[in-house]
């Protein structure tokens, strides 16, 4: 039960909270010139979950050409038991899991993780680094838990010219770890 004291505190509160917000911080625009002159960023991380189908991704020379048809990227879950979810059932088929959460351990390893470094010369690089499920699968078999791993598929059929050579299916990727560094001469 509100009291009478309570209810005119009510829209003093929601006033003074309403007089407070213009003098929050603006976002600006930035010119090139001020741009260049922004240190100190801390990188960016890109957490891609990702379900498409592709009819078809060729390659062509002047001998011919090669090709993938219906080609499709998901999680790979088409039938029960073809993605436990450790709780006894399973994930349904949906977006490919391209990075790794787990959020009882506090994990969150996004897919990709783009950093300004310095290298050991002092020259700035730019440095891509993939999730590190190898050292992450590793602790977790070591204290007798199951290895967790990136839930994609990648399916598609395989041509050259028009004929038909098979299919290729990519899945569950369980050790995977690296960076790529990239900087200018």
């Amino acid at each position: 039960m509100f009291s009478l004291r309570n209810l005119l505190l009510l829209p003093l509160v929601c006033g003074s909270t309403l007089l407070a917000l213009p003098s929050q911080a603006a976002l600006l625009a930035l010119d090139n010139q001020s741009l260049s002159e922004v240190s100190g960023q801390a990188g960016i991380s890109i957490r891609l979950d990702l379900m498409a189908r592709i009819n078809e991704l060729r390659w062509s020379d002047t001998t011919g050409n090669v090709s993938l048809r219906n080609i499709k990227i998901d999680n790979g879950c088409v039938n029960p038991g073809d993605c436990p979810n450790g709780a006894g059932g399973s994930f349904a088929l949906g977006a490919a899991q391209l990075g790794l959460v787990l959020p009882i351990f506090g994990v969150n390893q996004p897919t990709l993780m783009i950093d300004v470094v310095k290298n050991a010369s002092g020259q700035e690089q730019l440095q891509f680094t993939l999730p590190d499920l190898t050292t992450i699968n590793q602790q977790l078999i070591a204290s007798g838990l199951a290895a967790q791993r990136i839930r994609l598929r990648v399916l598609s059929d395989m041509y050259v010219g028009t004929n038909r050579l098979g299919s290729l299916e990519i899945r569950d990727i369980t050790d995977l770890h690296g960076s790529i560094k990239v900087w200018g001469h």
